[in-house]
């Protein structure tokens, strides 16, 4: 099933359930909003890429995968090179258990490999043969349990979106919730109560939050991990780890190998 960079949408028409696309995507890159006909099963099998859909703006690290239900309109871009590799699965054949929503995903070692192995099939397999079983199996093995993307929600609020701006282009900013209050020319209570309406986050887990996004890009083109963490407001190379492990599940170090690890098998 490997095609070239622009066949995604001869793959909605395949007369199978399920097609599949291998794609390496340079760093930097940026694609346009766009939606298919099939479900997708986004893998991210080497390098972070970054998703933005009416849910806001998510950062999907690697070894990690994301559902988008069928006529789910998204844009993707990458943080460093990118080895992605998708299942389009037509909507009769989407698992009954699939949510309705984008929801990022683990991987299990089987799956990784069952991913791999789908990619390099004809585009015409024999369902009824070895390969539609493999394909079976790997709807089987998916595990739908929700994990949480490092992620920028939508803003309404024309405050919050300039107070995000200014985040964004200073991350290190080291201002108290009661110095924006004062800024944004809102009370600090109005302020706290505007951010957890609208992100489902304290203050201080939305910069966090931002924080992160800023810091991935840095790790990687390889910067040192000290001055990743003073670039977005750590004294310490420790503090900024505590941090990264918070919102990520793990250690920046580990992170940054991850996103330039290239797997041994299929890419």
């Amino acid at each position: 099933m490997r095609v070239g960079m622009k066949d995604h949408e001869l793959l909605q028409q395949v007369p199978r359930a399920v097609s599949a696309m291998a794609k390496s995507y340079p760093s930097g890159y940026l694609g346009y909003a766009h939606s298919h006909a099939r479900a997708q099963f986004l893998y991210a099998a080497s390098g972070s890429m970054r998703l933005t859909f009416a849910e806001g703006c998510w950062v999907i690290p690697p070894q990690r995968a994301v559902w988008l239900p069928p006529g789910y309109v998204h844009q993707t871009s990458t943080i460093g090179e990118l080895e992605m590799r998708t299942l389009y699965i037509r909507e009769d054949s989407c698992p009954s258990i699939a949510p309705q929503q984008p929801r990022m995903l683990g991987v299990s070692p089987l799956l990784r490999e069952l991913i791999l192995r789908i990619v390099g099939m004809p585009q015409d397999y024999d369902e009824q043969g070895q390969d539609g079983r493999i394909i079976a199996t790997a709807l089987g093995e998916i595990d739908w349990t929700p994990l949480d993307p490092v992620r920028l929600p939508p803003l309404g609020d024309a405050r919050l979106r300039r107070m995000e701006q200014m985040l964004n282009a200073n991350p290190a900013d080291a201002s108290t919730l009661g110095d924006w209050a004062e800024r944004l020319r809102v009370s600090t209570r109005t302020l706290a109560r505007l951010i957890r309406q609208e992100t489902a986050l304290s203050f201080q887990v939305w910069r966090d939050h931002i924080r992160t996004f800023a810091a991935i890009p840095m790790l990687a083109e390889g910067r040192p991990l000290i001055e990743i963490a003073v670039a977005v407001g750590y004294e310490t190379a420790w503090s900024f780890t505590a941090m990264f492990k918070r919102v990520t599940g793990t250690l920046p170090s580990r992170y940054a190998a991850e996103m330039s690890k290239k797997e041994k098998r299929g890419l």
